[in-house]
């Protein structure tokens, strides 16, 4: 396979989020390859000058690192984008790749809270067919509860939990994405819709790509909820959902973490965080936990989630095959309202 020079790569952050997102960024540099260039762009809205600046001093020579603030793309809509526990309007911003970077073709998108293993021009490298809108790893965290099993097929719409994909890496076809207009198609879903979802911009991303992923090895987003493996083949580390290693102890594949965490310009913060990471902290996340699983089964039996609203049928996909096809200046049949 013939390999393009240049890798694009997307981070989305803010700034809460910024010192984990350096421990990210020095793994992803130090397994460069030398003879290629690595043009990472960090979408944000408030990180600060002072970061940005310390972010800018972690580069090398094939390295090209920017910042590009999408607020305005929440404008009007940020009242309507769930959250929860952890998470930030930052979730988003993936969405609007493909709308924001009309050059570019092809990207990665990470999370910050990952850690590479390997060079990240492997996975860019991954062959997109024309109707495949992204590449994507399995959800460990889906697959490890019966519960969450059945919220991915009965909540989503999935054709089985195995089928529902993580958003924390991703391989993305941009021209694809700009063909179906997918950040159009979330804005329409948005605003027509109430939907609750447990993984906001995830559940979308699922919905509106089902049927044209291509599913990758989970060494490309290992989750610390899946340590059985030997660590031989991973390639990327997911410290996603509560258990973060500069939060807790222990955590599967923390020394990853660990090795790059102590050199980064944000070394003092990380260890600042879990210094401050109280018991009652720890009760928190124990009861969010908790509620996450109330949430999920709330989903499931609601009448109006995905599965129920967008798939009325086990066999009657007609409405979903009419977003995947949906040009929202110009849609084939209205969608129906609530």
């Amino acid at each position: 396979m013939k390999r393009k020079n240049t890798v694009n790569v997307f981070y989305a952050c803010d700034e809460i989020y910024v010192p984990y997102l350096s421990v990210s960024l020095l793994s992803l540099i130090e397994h460069t390859d030398k003879n290629r260039v690595y043009h990472i762009t960090i979408l944000e809205n408030d990180i600060s000058d002072s970061s940005k600046t310390k972010l800018r001093a972690m580069s090398a020579e094939n390295i090209t690192l920017s910042f590009t603030n999408v607020s305005d793309k929440l404008n009007g809509i940020a009242d309507k984008l769930s959250l929860r526990d952890y998470y930030s309007l930052s979730i988003y911003f993936r969405l609007f790749i493909p709308a924001l970077f009309p050059q570019l073709d092809k990207a990665v998108y990470l999370d910050s809270d990952t850690v590479l293993l390997a060079d990240i021009g492997e996975l860019y490298d991954t062959v997109l067919r024309d109707k495949v809108l992204v590449a994507a790893v399995p959800d460990a965290v889906v697959a490890s509860e019966e519960l969450f099993r059945r919220y991915a097929e009965e909540g989503v719409g999935t054709d089985n939990y195995r089928s529902y994909f993580n958003s924390g890496v991703l391989v993305m076809n941009l021209a694809a994405m700009r063909k179906i207009d997918l950040a159009g198609i979330f804005l329409t879903l948005l605003t027509t819709y109430d939907f609750k979802t447990v993984c906001p911009d995830q559940d979308y991303l699922n919905v509106i790509c089902r049927g044209r992923v291509r599913f990758l090895g989970k060494e490309w987003n290992r989750m610390t909820v899946d340590n059985t493996s030997s660590c031989r083949r991973l390639k990327l580390i997911h410290y996603n959902m509560y258990f973060k290693p500069w939060f807790y102890d222990n955590v599967p594949y923390h020394e990853f973490f660990d090795l790059y965490a102590t050199r980064t310009p944000f070394t003092e913060q990380i260890k600042d965080a879990k210094a401050g990471f109280t018991e009652e902290k720890r009760n928190a996340n124990e009861k969010a936990g908790n509620a996450l699983r109330r949430s999920v089964q709330k989903i499931i039996d609601s009448p109006d989630n995905f599965r129920k609203i967008l798939f009325k049928q086990e066999n009657d996909l007609s409405l979903y095959y009419q977003i995947e096809s949906m040009n929202t200046n110009q849609l084939s049949a209205p969608l129906p309202a609530r």
